[in-house]
């Protein structure tokens, strides 16, 4: 495994930060108050050097580097992807909000869909003709077991009627299209689960709470959805005319390939805070002892260890979907891991700044609700460490 990054992305991400830093964080704490994305941020977007979220594992560069950009053999999709994910947290997680192609259900299209479905729907993300697509699983019974999902999807001629009631869907009420997970038939269990392409527009989606009040990455708009009687064709079903090779087994291999992206934000926000307690040091440098700012300056060190030790994890997950090989467990290792080792160093990085740590004059108390959501969605901590356990058991991991 090749691990290292060409010079020509290592540029790309130092423009990437330095636009993060310059243009998008001042726009932090307004986003964090309203829930909502600042109008400044939109308009800072014009000058961002990476266009396309990276969640798709595809990215789309740049306008102000060099445009014969290309990335070499080491540098594949994912791994840049995954690099710019971290990077453009750096600044706030604001960042993957407003780039264009944003959302899972693109993602989840173009692993379950036909060929027409990936032109029309995740096609249609790329050529920005839709700005934001939702993923509609959870429902308020159930997170984790995600197979006993309730919402109904029953055959009715050339369509299907679609009801229920799903929570925590991102994007939900802003997406152009949300992919909504139902089964066709509650006896078959996960393998009777079918995702289904439905409009932002189509009668019977209704936003009964367009964003939830939450802790942190507030920004985000995860929206609680009513479906009833909701109507669509039968080939909105994702892998129609043969559905069943495009199930809920499929689903969940799309987490598989983002979640080494999760780890990457959650990277990214942890060596935020760490690079703003360095600096609120070398400030500061008068008021701490002698012995006090060489213990702040080796716990600073520990921290950067650990969050390279994130960054390789993410990277190996990258790299391995790059090469086409088995990343299932390699992927719930970055997502059990990186998340919690990041939410550990931004809570002692506010013990370390006192009273002004906790303050809203300083961004780390946000960075602090901002990291929580990472270790829950796309798959929990704990639910990773169930996976890793059994694929250590069954032989299927593979160290490198």
């Amino acid at each position: 495994m090749d691990l290292s990054l060409s010079p020509e992305t290592t540029k790309l991400l130092a423009e990437l930060r330095e636009w993060s830093l310059s243009e998008l964080r001042p726009f932090a704490r307004e986003a964090d108050r309203t829930h909502s994305v600042p109008e400044g941020a939109v308009r800072a977007l014009a000058t961002c050097p990476v266009q396309t979220s990276p969640f798709g594992g595809r990215v789309e560069y740049p306008r102000r580097t060099d445009p014969s950009f290309v990335a070499s053999e080491s540098d594949g999709s994912y791994v840049l992807s995954y690099a710019v994910a971290e990077e453009m947290v750096y600044g706030d997680v604001l960042a993957l909000v407003i780039t264009k192609g944003n959302g899972i259900g693109g993602k989840v299209v173009n692993l379950m869909g036909n060929d027409e479905q990936i032109e029309r729907w995740a096609g249609g993300m790329d050529r920005g003709e839709f700005h934001y697509s939702g993923f509609a699983l959870t429902e308020p019974h159930c997170g984790s077991d995600a197979a006993a999902l309730r919402t109904t999807a029953v055959r009715d001629g050339d369509h299907y009627v679609i009801n229920g009631h799903k929570q925590f869907c991102t994007g939900g009420s802003i997406s152009d299209f949300v992919v909504v997970f139902a089964t066709v038939d509650p006896e078959q269990g996960s393998r009777g689960i079918r995702g289904f392409v439905v409009p932002k527009d189509t009668p019977g989606f209704n936003v009964v709470r367009a964003n939830e009040s939450k802790l942190g990455s507030r920004v985000f708009s995860t929206s609680e959805l009513g479906l009833e009687n909701l109507v669509v064709p039968a080939e909105n079903m994702l892998g129609w005319p043969n559905p069943d090779a495009a199930g809920f087994v499929k689903a969940m291999e799309t987490l598989n390939s983002t979640r080494g992206s999760v780890a990457s934000m959650a990277t990214g926000l942890a060596q935020a805070a760490v690079d703003e307690a360095a600096s609120y040091l070398a400030k500061n440098r008068t008021a701490f002892s002698v012995a006090r700012a060489a213990r702040f300056n080796d716990e600073l060190d520990r921290m950067n260890t650990a969050l390279t030790t994130n960054r390789h994890l993410a990277r190996r997950v990258a790299w391995r979907v790059d090469q086409g090989l088995p990343h299932a467990s390699h992927a719930s290792m970055a997502k059990a891991y990186a998340p919690q080792v990041a939410e550990r160093v931004v809570a002692r990085v506010l013990q370390l700044m006192g009273p002004d740590g906790y303050s809203e004059d300083c961004l780390v108390e946000k960075w602090h609700r901002d990291l929580k959501i990472q270790d829950i969605w796309e798959g929990t901590g704990n639910i990773q460490r169930i996976v890793i356990s059994r694929s250590l058991g069954s032989g299927e991991y593979q160290p490198a």
